[in-house]
């Protein structure tokens, strides 16, 4: 019986093409569904990144008010999967979802402010305070 090379079997089982993320080289999408990690893929670092922008672009009185859900729940959730994708890619992929991402940080670090009594083993992002 024929034996089938390795490169045809991997091209008969090729993965759905990778979801293209705005600002962001293909490369890096590409990058992140290679990772075979459910938890971070191109998909969900695409809605990540547009639930972390749509955040930090919100207007300040929106983001002060007291127990605020984009301050509170969304933002630092959407960033925190951001932050999983940015550590598990490598350094040179990674860069160019920095850039996107440092973008929104500083409109959200300008747009809120540091709670002093927040836990210091928590990220900055989920220290800031809304009020």
């Amino acid at each position: 019986m024929p034996r089938r090379r390795p490169a045809r079997l991997r091209s008969a089982a090729a993965q759905p093409p990778s979801t293209v993320i705005p600002s962001v080289p293909l490369a890096t999408s590409r990058a992140l569904d290679r990772l075979d990690r459910p938890e971070i893929s191109s998909v969900r670092v695409k809605q990540a990144l547009e639930a972390w922008q749509h955040t930090a672009s919100l207007p300040r009185a929106r983001l002060s008010g007291p127990h605020n859900d984009w301050t509170e729940f969304i933002g630092p959730m959407a960033r925190d999967e951001l932050e999983r994708a940015l550590s598990a890619l490598p350094r040179r992929q990674a860069a160019a979802l920095r850039v996107v991402v440092e973008r929104a940080d500083e409109a959200f670090w300008a747009k809120t402010l540091n709670n002093p009594r927040a836990d210091r083993s928590r990220p900055w992002w989920s220290r800031r305070w809304w009020h």
